[in-house]
């Protein structure tokens, strides 16, 4: 009885060093799978906000100071068709256009 008991106690013990052993090793495997899931949605966010960054915003700064300048010269071209209009009124103006025209 003696002899089964032991038996038993020791199965016992191995059993329960084996389930340890995997226990481990599953924490560990969800313990690196927590550290990728966060590494990977780094580089999902990160990678886009680096591209941005370092590529598209000074092509952007480029568009908006052209759109910019665009605005600033047209803003110009009305200001001076004002004023060619209070100078030399509507015929005036028809008469410089005439002679563009011809030549």
């Amino acid at each position: 009885m003696e002899q089964d008991t032991e038996k038993l106690l020791r199965k016992n013990l191995e059993l329960t060093e084996e389930n340890n052993r995997l226990l481990r090793k599953m924490r560990r495997g969800a313990i690196l799978g927590g550290i990728m899931k966060l590494v990977w949605l780094a580089v999902i966010i990160g990678v886009p906000v680096y591209l941005y960054i370092h590529f598209l915003a000074p092509i952007l700064d480029q568009v908006v100071g052209a759109a910019q300048t665009v605005q600033e010269v047209g803003g110009k071209v009305e200001n001076i068709q004002g004023q060619l209009q209070n100078q030399l009124g509507e015929s005036g103006i028809q008469e410089i256009l005439n002679l563009f025209k011809r030549q």
